[in-house]
């Protein structure tokens, strides 16, 4: 028994894969998602990853000026006023046409943005907000809250934010507010009482630079109605993938698009590993060194098989996505998506097969190429997107998945099914996938150079 047991022992020990698969990828998965979940649940908002938004002051009072500095310092927003135009991450030229870098944003290019997940929503604060705020007796001016419904926290986390800094935003208003409302129905103040309340006035102001006289008693211009929230202020919410699209666009839960996503790309790079392991078979069993002993080139060989499976990875991808079309009603059949999904479906399945063919070439074994296989897919997937959307993630993992070949994959398959524009023709459409399609390629080629300088050694057979 003792001899078995060591036996088994030292074998296992020269298995450097197994090891790993045994202790390490347990190990790397727990770090993974203990950095991605570990603070939700008892840290402070300050400690989580704050939301971007977008503020579109449309007023330029003193309340909502006030207002976005009170937004700008909650610990769980981060308020921008302007729209960079960011080297990268950027909007197309046809999503930023109009909008020079610095420049402050008006309502259509702030909802562009949010359609192109520059932002997670914006806050579009109406002309004449300040002259009716607060919002006690309805039918004041609302704050149009725009948000992309493919982030399901935004909507509710910014609209509640929102409310909170009402509060802060203008306690001396609130309070000039109340003493009007209390001389109307209770008689008007004595001159004793009027210079104490401005004195408190002055006091409660203290702290908000820009606080003139008159700015609030601006006069209103209509209000929007329909408010989501109740409290101070008025929010209109507006899923902005409703904002310029035709009446009879196609309606998405845009979940359905981001797991077709992940987990046809995690998937992919399954089986495009598992299809490259057919090298290994060749060359174990001799077919291999026949062939290169044939007029057959290895650089012809690498190429046949990269291009076939390829062709299987794209049939892969495209049975997945037509069957969440069929299952899920994600919608597929429009000109828009159908160019799209070719064109990232496509260089997703090149780039896939190359880094198959990678690792094929680099192990010695089929065995090792499983191990390995699966601890570098499982990784990447994980830290790439495929199984927890990254806006969720610390900015670290967050960056960090931009290293990753899902990262990517992802960027290029949301690009056509989440952040796209509705009311984009179909070159226009391609806009937000070009980045992620050239990384892939340079990846692609990367894949291929690596692989066939591993392959050198069947040269030599």
């Amino acid at each position: 028994m003792r001899a078995l047991l060591r036996i088994t022992w030292l074998n296992l020990r020269r298995d450097r894969v197994a090891l790993a698969l045994t202790f390490l990828l347990p190990i790397a998965f727990f770090t993974i998602f203990a950095l991605i979940f570990g603070g939700m649940g008892n840290a402070g908002p300050s400690e989580s990853r704050p939301l971007n938004v977008l503020a579109v002051d449309l007023d330029d009072s003193v309340v909502s000026r006030r207002l976005v500095q009170a937004l700008d310092e909650q610990a769980g927003l981060q308020v921008a006023t302007e729209l960079p135009v960011e080297e990268g991450r950027g909007l197309s030229r046809g999503q930023s046409r109009g909008l020079s870098p610095g420049q402050a944003p008006d309502r259509e290019s702030a909802a562009r943005a949010v359609r192109a997940g520059r932002f997670h929503a914006a806050l579009v604060i109406p002309a004449g907000f300040g002259a009716e705020f607060p919002a006690f007796g309805g039918g004041a001016q609302a704050v149009e809250l725009v948000y992309d419904p493919s982030n399901p926290v935004a909507e509710f986390a910014v609209g509640g934010m929102l409310q909170a800094a009402a509060f802060s935003a203008a306690p001396d208003i609130l309070f000039e507010r109340g003493i009007e409302a209390l001389e109307e129905f209770g008689g008007e103040l004595t001159p004793a009482q009027r210079e104490a309340v401005e004195d408190l006035k002055a006091l409660l102001a203290e702290g908000f630079p820009g606080s003139t006289d008159g700015a609030a008693d601006e006069s209103a211009t209509g209000g929007s109605g329909n408010a989501a929230f109740s409290g101070l202020v008025a929010v209109d919410s507006v899923n902005v993938r409703t904002l310029g699209a035709p009446e009879d666009a196609p309606r998405r839960n845009s979940m359905i698009a981001y797991y077709a996503a992940g987990m046809g790309v995690m998937f992919l790079l399954f089986s495009m590993t598992g299809a490259a392991g057919s090298i290994l078979e060749e060359e174990e069993s001799g077919a291999l060194e026949r062939l290169l002993m044939s007029r057959t080139s290895l650089t012809t060989i690498l190429a046949a098989k990269w291009l076939f499976y390829a062709a299987l990875g794209f049939a892969q991808v495209t049975v997945m996505f037509v069957y969440g079309n069929l299952a899920f009603a994600l919608p597929l059949w429009t000109a828009n998506y159908l160019a799209g999904f070719v064109v990232v479906a496509s260089v997703t399945a090149l780039s896939a097969s190359a880094f198959g063919l990678l690792l094929a070439t680099v192990c010695r074994s089929r065995s090792q190429l499983g191990g390995l296989s699966t601890i570098v897919i499982l990784i990447m997937s994980a830290v790439g997107g495929s199984m927890v959307p990254r806006f969720i993630m610390p900015d670290a993992m967050e960056t960090l998945g931009r290293f990753t070949f899902n990262g990517w994959a992802m960027d290029a398959f949301l690009g056509v099914f989440w952040h796209d524009d509705p009311g984009a023709g179909v070159l226009a459409s391609l806009a937000p996938v070009l980045l992620p399609v050239a990384v892939m390629l340079a990846m692609m080629a990367a894949f291929l150079a690596g692989a066939r300088l591993a392959a050198r050694r069947w040269e030599t057979l």
